[in-house]
């Protein structure tokens, strides 16, 4: 085997494929040509997914880090795929600016888009909010440009649709950020808070580790939550500040160091995610939250418990988070999802070369009408659903058991597909929209509420329009640091321990 291209085989999903070959292409005309002369093509950025999403099966490897280049035309921030979240910023910090949605700093912006990733600073969204327009060139090796309202056929599809070169940024002005951490023995004191930090706007950040986390980083074993602010409200500040996000970039190194190499995510309501991470506790399975995007990221080692929390995610009606589909996760795509993505790649790569056997088993050309076999009466009732919602989708069932699908025209097909996709991508906050469980395990036996065959979902928290007198000097006293003066030698010294980690 070639010892060159060992590293191109795998990703952070550590599945094992095989690259053919790998390239390294420098501008537009030169991915272009790539795509002309293959017919299996795996573009690449830093290969930190954890689903397989670049794994290669004797595939040419396109690795874009060689196209890097960020550019400002006409006041407009423009950036190659392979520019990577710490080279765009340091760019941008040159002209006073910042692109909020900032996660690993080895993680390319091409990658990013593809997975529609969201940053650490949880309050800024998902990276497909930040984008005004990408360029890429498609599986018939066209150059085409998408702008705003087309951009779910780029973001979230997870490279299937075309290898990206470029996109054009919303950018911010370099904002002065602070931080406090939060405390706690039990996880009753730290939703008491984040319920209401979450409604502050100033506040960007909510991280939240188990103390089983908090201690690999470092820190005391109790529960942690780390509040960022887009102002000077927080008590850690300046450098103070960069160091503690430093230690936050850190949080995989920490759990790979200790062989956390199986990683899993899923989003829920927020008030779900307190019951969820409780299982979890009882489990002792290391987790760690962001609850400005209401994300929990699960770590196993040697696949322990991780049937248990499969299912229970299941049960609580969970759904898939920043990870993605890739290869690992394919089976928990229902038929509507799959004849989604069968759509969009079908217009932008129809033979079928980009990406291969990612997010779905693509099927080209005639083949196509046949390619979703029906396997319960559920499922068809299902598409009915979808058919009452639209009034668009004509179901014509053929002999072989079979179901075609027709539309009016092209211009109805994207309307629906936008429509289906907001349905999936969304956390839907409407109780009765919800009629089952979002993540389904072929391999695990499902759950549901006994008698309904559903899982029903629902809001607790309640809201209150005027938060009272000691709600605010509660938060006043999170902000400051406050809550814990008898503690304060005790973060000083673990101040110190991160500063020594980050040397």
């Amino acid at each position: 085997m070639n010892q060159e291209l060992i590293c191109y085989n795998t990703d952070g999903s550590r599945i094992i494929g095989n690259a053919l070959k790998v390239v390294f292409p420098e501008n537009v005309g030169e991915v272009k040509k790539v795509i002309f002369n293959n017919q299996n093509i795996v573009p690449r950025g830093s290969g930190s997914n954890f689903v397989g999403g670049c794994i290669p099966n004797n595939s040419i490897v396109v690795d874009m880090k060689k196209m890097n280049k960020v550019s400002f035309e006409n006041g407009k921030v423009y950036a190659e795929s392979g520019v990577t979240m710490k080279e765009l910023n340091e760019k941008l910090k040159s002209i006073n600016l910042e692109f909020p949605v900032f996660s690993n700093e080895e993680r390319t912006i091409g990658g990013m888009i593809a997975m529609n990733s969201n940053g650490y600073l949880g309050r800024y969204g998902n990276i497909k909010d930040w984008i005004e327009e990408v360029e890429l060139v498609n599986g018939k090796g066209e150059i085409v440009k998408i702008g705003k309202t087309d951009l779910s056929d780029i973001c979230g599809m997870e490279g299937t649709t075309g290898i990206i070169t470029k996109a054009r940024l919303k950018t911010i002005y370099l904002q002065k950020r602070s931080a406090s951490i939060f405390q706690a023995e039990t996880l009753e004191d730290i939703w008491s808070i984040a319920r209401r930090l979450k409604q502050q706007e100033d506040v960007v950040m909510l991280r939240f580790y188990s103390k089983s986390v908090s201690k690999l980083m470092g820190f005391s074993e109790k529960y942690h939550l780390f509040v960022g602010f887009n102002s000077e409200k927080g008590k850690i500040k300046g450098e103070d500040y960069n160091n503690i996000l430093k230690t936050i970039k850190k949080e995989y190194y920490y759990l790979s160091a200790q062989g956390y190499y199986d990683a899993e995510d899923v989003k829920f309501f927020f008030d779900k995610i307190k019951e969820f991470v409780s299982y979890l506790d009882e489990l002792k399975v290391l987790y760690f939250s962001d609850l400005s995007s209401s994300s929990v990221y699960i770590f196993f080692i040697d696949g322990i418990n991780k049937k248990n929390v499969l299912k229970m995610i299941q049960k609580m009606g969970g759904r898939p988070g920043s990870y993605g589909i890739g290869i690992k996760r394919k089976n928990i795509l229902d038929n509507i999802q799959k004849k989604i993505i069968q759509r969009i790649k079908s217009r932008h790569d129809p033979y079928g070369k980009i990406n291969q056997g990612k997010l779905i088993d693509f099927v080209t050309g005639a083949k196509e009408k046949n390619w979703s076999k029906r396997e319960t009466n559920n499922e068809v009732k299902e598409e009915r659903s979808i058919e009452k919602d639209t009034g668009k989708i004509k179901e014509i069932y053929s002999e072989e058991g079979f179901v075609e699908e027709k539309l009016e025209n092209s211009k109805e097909d994207l309307k629906i597909e936008k429509k289906l996709i907001e349905k999936n991508d969304e956390l839907i906050e409407n109780e009765d929209l919800i009629k089952e469980p979002a993540i389904k395990y072929e391999e695990f036996e499902i759950v549901t509420e006994s008698g309904a065959g559903k899982v029903k979902i629902s809001d607790n928290l309640q809201r209150k329009a005027i938060i009272s007198e000691s709600e605010k000097d509660l938060i006043n006293k999170i902000m400051f640091n406050k809550l814990d003066n008898p503690k304060k030698n005790t973060e000083k010294k673990e101040s110190k321990n991160i500063q020594n980690n980050d040397d």
